[in-house]
């Protein structure tokens, strides 16, 4: 069983389970709950690439781009996901413009 692992629209990967018997197939409920284990798995990468990319921007920048990566980066670690995520790609996207 194989479900992708994407946040939004940005696909990451795909997280396969294998070994089960050939004789039961997987139920519904384990489908689901793969699915949401998936989801979650996708925004954790999903956050420490852009927190990666952030603290790279804040070590070989200086002035304001050193500035707004170190912000990436502690928001990186934020325990809100999805506000620290929202802002993270704000901030990647002022970034990329430069």
């Amino acid at each position: 069983m194989a479900v992708p692992l994407a946040n939004g629209d940005t696909m990451l990967g795909v997280l396969q389970v294998l070994d089960r018997s050939k004789e039961r197939s997987f139920s519904l409920g384990e489908i689901d709950l793969l699915i949401m284990f998936a989801n979650q798995a996708a925004i954790g990468l999903d956050l420490l690439q852009t927190a990666r990319r952030a603290r790279a921007v804040a070590e070989r920048g200086d002035g304001g781009e050193a500035v707004i990566g170190r912000l990436a980066a502690l928001l990186g670690d934020a325990e809100d996901n999805e506000a620290g995520q929202q802002l993270l790609e704000a901030l990647e996207a002022v970034l990329r413009t430069r």
